[in-house]
């Protein structure tokens, strides 16, 4: 069975590619954030939610939300399926996204992809280690699909 994303195993296995490309992720430098990744509907509502933690320079952990009771996330990253759909397949094509789909330049525009947090201070981590959360999703250009 192939991983598809948000899946946890889809998240899972990106952390292995992690592993392996253990000085790329050691370059951006020391990351402990505790994020979701959401699937937005077209009515706004959440389709589907995954819990994600860096833990240094691995992902520590990832589960759907649904089965993570407590789990309190800095931030979590919103787009609906076509957005994601759209970034991961230029991943694939091209083993990153075009420069104005990228979580950057998406978030800073605020209308296709967009951040909930209820502690700015916390949400700053989305900016602070976004580069690492960037090159974690290039990654996928690994995965099957």
């Amino acid at each position: 069975m192939v991983a598809k994303f948000p899946d946890a195993v889809w998240f899972l296995a990106l952390g292995r590619l992690m592993d392996a490309e253990g000085e790329l992720f050691r370059r951006l430098g020391y990351a402990e954030v505790r994020f979701v990744v959401r699937v937005v509907g077209d009515d706004g509502r959440a389709e589907r939610e995954t819990a994600v933690e860096l833990d240094g320079y691995r992902v520590g952990r990832a589960v759907a939300l649904e089965n993570a009771p407590g789990f309190d996330p800095d931030f979590t990253i919103c787009a609906t399926a076509p957005v994601w759909n759209r970034m991961l397949d230029e991943i694939a094509r091209d083993g990153r996204p075009e420069a104005r789909h990228t979580l950057s330049s998406l978030a800073l525009i605020g209308q296709e992809l967009w951040l909930e947090s209820s502690d700015q201070l916390r949400e700053d981590k989305y900016y602070r280690y976004n580069q690492t959360l960037q090159e974690l999703l290039n990654l996928s250009g690994k995965l099957p699909r």
